[in-house]
């Protein structure tokens, strides 16, 4: 396995360096950019891999296995995408590969704590988090990767294409079946719209 190359920093940057031009030192073995993407996208893959197996514990083994994948083949980026929709494709794959592991902690529902906000009614914001952490938890984990890649990280429905591997109409479709059972899960009446449902491009 390649070995981070400890790089000795010339300089100070005038501003922070794209994602190209991190994976691109990285693919040199720069230590110092694959830090500077650690920081950013370690908490984002932490989150995304949550959502995906419902356990904490393997959620940070899988963005640590992610971030290591980069390591070793950012050389092959070929920037065809945007890094970021790369990186996330490769922890959907990772991901989706602990689903055995997932489905034996199926009963095990983490309270995702970024959704519960500070104010007077805390205790009912918890209640809603903890029904929509179990409603989640029963989408098909393909189902669960759409809603988080389009609630929680913005990206488009062309973009979450390329981050599953597949048609443009199989995420639409999967997006339309998950709000449906989410609706029928937590018994809402309200139309749940995801924010890009209409931006494919």
């Amino acid at each position: 396995m390649r070995k981070p190359k400890l790089i000795s920093r010339k300089g100070t940057a005038a501003s922070a360096p794209t994602d190209d031009a991190l994976l691109a030192a990285i693919a040199q073995s720069d230590i110092t950019a694959f830090e500077q993407l650690h920081r950013k996208y370690f908490p984002k893959l932490m989150h995304f891999a949550r959502r995906i197996t419902s356990n904490s514990e393997i959620a940070e083994e899988v963005a640590n296995d992610v971030l290591m994948t980069v390591w070793r083949t950012a050389g092959r980026f070929e920037g065809r995408s945007k890094p970021s929709t790369w990186i996330f494709g490769i922890a959907y794959r990772v991901a989706m590969k602990q689903r055995g592991r997932n489905e034996r902690h199926a009963g095990n529902i983490e309270l995702d704590e970024g959704l519960v906000a500070d104010g007077i009614d805390t205790e009912q914001t918890v209640i809603r988090s903890r029904d929509l952490a179990r409603a989640m938890a029963q989408l098909k984990p393909e189902q669960r990767a759409v809603v988080e890649l389009t609630y929680f990280n913005g990206y488009l429905y062309t973009e979450i294409a390329e981050i599953l591997d597949c048609p443009v109409g199989t995420v639409k479709t999967r997006m339309m079946t998950a709000r449906r059972h989410l609706r029928k899960i937590l018994n809402e009446g309200e139309e749940v719209t995801a924010p890009n449902e209409h931006k494919v491009a």
